[in-house]
């Protein structure tokens, strides 16, 4: 409930801007041309042409690519990827070369590929692109524009990467401007308690300044601390993983911190503070929720809940902006169609669980069943013809998957 409502409050600022002065951005991404420029050389790989069966061992990789709308064009990631809108990707065990090679992915991506890795990919001739966590806001868009490159070649791809990443960042510098500025709040994400933490050479750093807090360990780097150091910096807040504020809590060498005193220690799950899709805003508004109580206060005493009402309108709103912001020409699609845009559409049935059964881009009976599903499930009217609205929605991530409508 908190940070929903920090997000509500973040929302309503959002839409202001969003219809008074964003036109820049819907401008941006109305030049963006459908395709890209191959081949493209990213961080020094040439990739040949647009991957179909791309393979990624990095969570934080994957939440990027679903930040920027790529996941059909992935066949699997590794089994640390566990992204809702990737549930349905099948997934492998990224230590075991042999089973990435069995796949025969066009294009494999890794923050870090380990030497057994690179042997066997390069063994089996397959192009493997090895991409760097950003460390900070400028980084963030070389990141973006790198993956978004690799999936829809230079030129509009590359456009598009550093748009998305700047859409990001715009959210987070409004979130910064909610959050109190009339004193210092400090605060540290510790690993565990053996020394390990976020470090000011790691975006979660960057990200705890966006969210309104100063990482205590943004002078360090390399994600190593020495407890002298922490009780120094005494600071107001403590984030740790699940299971570790106990032990803070329980640890005499932590009794006179302010965190501890002021009961300021909260559990957060690592993977938002290594992740670098939009899982960065979600970090920032649960830092900023947890560290600044204020800004969730609710005077209202009535039983209803009118934050419900506004969270859904501003999703509403939201998702149509979003939406609206998709200018692909998509033609009408229905009953004996067969095309390369039927599979596109089939294998997006696929994933999202609706259709169950071998496709080959025939738009037939089942398949109509299929696109009926989807359009119940996500509120769109009962016609079994995939017209432009279904496209658009089925493509998005505002596509619901069919297991949300059982």
């Amino acid at each position: 409930m908190k940070s929903r409502f920090l997000a509500i409050i973040l929302c309503i600022l959002l839409l202001a801007s969003v219809f008074a002065g964003c036109s820049s951005v819907t401008d941006i991404v109305q030049n963006v041309a459908a395709g890209g420029e191959f081949p493209v050389e990213v961080a020094g790989v040439t990739i040949s042409g647009r991957p179909q069966k791309a393979v990624v061992l990095s969570p934080s990789l994957a939440d990027v690519i679903a930040a920027l709308g790529y996941e059909t064009q992935l066949t699997a990631g590794s089994e640390e990827c566990t992204q809702n809108s990737l549930r349905s990707l099948d997934k492998v065990n990224g230590s075991d070369p042999q089973a990435v090679v069995n796949l025969s992915p066009d294009l494999v991506l890794s923050d870090s590929f380990s030497s057994s890795m690179r042997e066997a990919l390069e063994g089996a001739n397959i192009p493997m692109l090895e991409i760097a966590p950003a460390t900070d806001r400028e980084d963030f868009e070389r990141l973006y524009s790198q993956v978004s490159q690799a999936f829809a070649g230079g030129g509009s791809g590359y456009d598009a990467g550093i748009q998305t990443a700047q859409s990001i960042f715009t959210t987070l510098d409004d979130i910064n401007r909610i959050v109190p500025k009339d004193k210092v709040t400090t605060a540290c994400y510790l690993y565990d308690l053996n020394g390990s933490a976020v470090t000011g050479d790691m975006l979660g750093s960057v990200i705890m300044s966006y969210a309104g807090v100063t990482n205590v360990f943004k002078s360090l780097s390399g994600g190593s601390y020495e407890f002298e150091s922490l009780r120094i910096s005494n600071p107001d807040a403590i984030f740790c993983p699940p299971g570790l504020a106990d032990q803070i809590r329980h640890d005499e060498r932590f009794e006179n911190f302010r965190a501890v005193q002021s009961d300021k220690i909260f559990e957060m799950d690592p993977s938002l503070m290594a992740w670098q899709g939009r899982t960065v805003v979600t970090t920032a508004y649960e830092i900023s929720a947890a560290c600044f109580p204020e800004l969730l206060e609710n005077s209202s005493d009535n039983a209803a809940d009118p934050a419900d009402e506004i969270d859904s309108a501003v999703d509403s709103m939201l998702q149509s902006s979003a939406l609206e912001e998709d200018t692909t020409p998509y033609e009408t699609l229905q009953q004996g169609d067969q095309n390369e845009d039927v599979l596109k559409m089939q294998t997006r049935l696929d994933e999202l669980g609706y259709l169950d059964t071998e496709y080959d881009g025939h738009y037939g009976e089942y398949t109509a069943g299929c696109v009926r599903e989807f359009q119940r499930v996500n509120g769109l009217e009962e016609t079994g013809v995939a017209d432009a609205d279904t496209q658009r929605l089925l493509f998005s991530n505002y596509a619901k998957p069919k297991d949300e409508g059982e």
